[in-house]
């Protein structure tokens, strides 16, 4: 049973290791090690949190993998941190401080990411707290994913419905009912109305529209279908 007060926080089992999970408990988290499907730290279900060494950083930002892997989670996820350890511009890297800034802007401009750099594993704990405690206050204690609403409330059965498409949260599944006015001019518009929206782009809406219109095709003998819920609980 959750104890009062306590932000919860999903944590990758590969995280174990760097003692940051072991801080976040001291400072009053619940913290639930899981194999996460991408990302470090899960603190709300459309927040998630990365960390890295300034070096790896550094080295991922120059080379392009970085990029990718913002992509990738800003697919997924409203709210997308890269929390980076060390010095800002790493020794090796000092004399590029344009092109380093130059590829971090363009990070932040374009995969809406936000970076906070700490010094060190108890810095990192703090921000990952502190973003948990915030979270927690203004969206409740658990993190809930796709639970049910109830058959009568037919604007969280919206929300919960708009919700289900790849990369969209609950503020941008507001700003797509807010746009289109109903689920059914939602589901009529074309991709470039869909990519105006803040917080969709032309990759997602290209991703959205594929879903609404590809046919469906059964699944051949009977599976149990694995959902989300089943894999943050353990079910």
């Amino acid at each position: 049973m959750e104890a009062k007060g306590k932000p919860r926080i999903y944590v990758d089992v590969r995280e174990e290791k760097s003692g940051v999970p072991s801080i976040l408990e001291s400072l009053g988290a619940l913290v639930i090690k899981k194999p996460l499907p991408m990302g470090d730290y899960l603190v709300a279900e459309d927040i998630v949190v990365e960390r890295k060494s300034s070096y790896d950083f550094a080295n991922s930002l120059f080379d392009g993998r970085l990029f990718e892997q913002a992509s990738r989670l800003a697919e997924h996820y409203d709210h997308v941190y890269f929390i980076v350890e060390g010095r800002v511009v790493p020794r090796r890297y000092r004399g590029r401080e344009a092109s380093f800034y130059g590829a971090l802007a363009a990070l932040t401009l374009e995969y809406n990411v936000k970076v906070i750099y700490t010094e060190d594993e108890v810095g990192s704990a703090h921000a990952i707290m502190a973003l948990a405690r915030k979270a927690s206050a203004s969206r409740g204690q658990r993190i809930v994913i796709h639970r049910k609403p109830k058959l009568e409330d037919v604007r969280e059965w919206q929300l919960y419905i708009l919700q289900a498409f790849p990369g969209i949260g609950r503020k941008t599944a507001e700003k797509l009912l807010e746009t289109f006015g109903s689920l059914e001019n939602f589901c009529k518009a074309s991709i470039a109305e869909l990519s105006r929206v803040e917080g969709v782009g032309e990759r997602r809406a290209e991703v959205i529209k594929r879903i609404l219109v590809t046919p469906y095709k059964p699944r051949q003998g009977r599976q149990k279908r694995a959902t989300l819920e089943d894999f943050y609980t353990g079910g």
